[in-house]
């Protein structure tokens, strides 16, 4: 994607924008993978994901584009267009030309989340995104968004999770981290096992990290009181890559302002966190062969699980 970190972009599911942001009848263009889309919402409910311009004389459906049923309408000549991209109606023509289509991608929307189907080769999806049960479920508190966008590639920053060493030196967690990590297919595992201090004595507790497609992992943390996060990571173009967090916490025993304490102080350290990691992925240069030693974890694992989410080796 970039001279100094030479990595293709991948495929897989990607973040368009949240479900609660595209209301039913609404257009919006949104910038993601190098490109422009035009995403909007029909009658029945479902978003759809469109290249921006009608394949007539070019006009953008993001500017002044209605949505009519579940088509949209082109603002120039009224040219219309169903979910799949096909022309239907050209209010004065006779007859719809063979190629009057508009390039539509598959679409999902799971979690209050809109996702994209990307390929370079348009190939079809290969996986599908899993439904969390308990978000923004009874007993939960609404979810609390972080967005970042860094200059940095897919791949360097999941390489972050299984790189323990870092958390000491760069995080200054008291040791190094010992996780466990599994790799089936499109998902990564990953496994922590944590103690915390508290003025009652230690309490045991655990993180637990499913990564689906490089592109959203489902993050649960449990041991004072039980956080969920959904991350999704795209990449906006050649040099950024946005990353959105979305965390529900359980409210404790009924008391929700202890549960927005402790939202607030988890929050922060995870912010404070990224925060020491961004300079560091924005200047640092991928190395094909990196110098390894024996304690930095399953670096080259994970690069071997990215490699399936690329169109051509790399």
């Amino acid at each position: 994607m970039s001279d100094r970190i030479p990595l293709p972009m991948p495929f897989g599911w990607f973040r368009m924008t949240e479900s609660k942001d595209l209301a039913v009848g609404e257009v919006k263009t949104v910038q993601y993978l190098g490109k422009e889309f035009v995403v909007f919402r029909g009658d029945d409910g479902k978003a759809n994901v469109f290249d921006p311009y009608c394949p007539h004389l070019g006009a953008h459906l993001g500017y002044g584009g209605v949505v009519e049923g579940c088509a949209i309408r082109c603002p120039f000549h009224h040219w219309k267009f169903d979910g799949t991209g096909q022309c239907t109606e050209i209010p004065y023509a006779k007859r719809i030309p063979a190629r009057a289509q508009v390039k539509a991608y598959p679409t999902c929307e799971k979690n209050g989340i809109v996702f994209m189907w990307h390929h370079p080769n348009g190939d079809a999806p290969k996986w599908e995104i899993p439904d969390v049960p308990d978000w923004c479920s009874e007993g939960w508190m609404a979810p609390i968004y972080h967005t970042a966008r860094v200059r940095s590639h897919p791949q360097e920053m999941a390489e972050n999770v299984v790189d323990s060493a870092h958390f000491k030196f760069v995080h200054g967690t008291p040791d190094i981290p010992e996780k466990t990590f599994t790799f089936d297919g499109h998902i990564m595992r990953a496994f922590q096992g944590l103690t915390f201090t508290t003025p009652t004595g230690e309490i045991k507790g655990s993180v637990d990290i499913e990564s689906h497609g490089g592109s959203v992992g489902i993050t649960r943390f449990s041991g004072i009181g039980d956080t969920l996060i959904i991350v999704t990571g795209t990449p906006v173009d050649s040099e950024y890559h946005e990353t959105v967090m979305r965390f529900s916490f359980k409210i404790m025993d009924g008391n929700l302002k202890a549960t927005e304490g402790l939202a607030k102080a988890f929050i922060g350290e995870v912010s404070r966190q990224h925060g020491q990691d961004v300079p560091i992925w924005e200047h640092k240069k991928f190395h094909q062969n990196p110098v390894l030693c024996d304690g930095d974890g399953p670096i080259h694992q994970i690069r071997k699980y990215y490699q399936q989410f690329y169109a051509a080796p790399v």
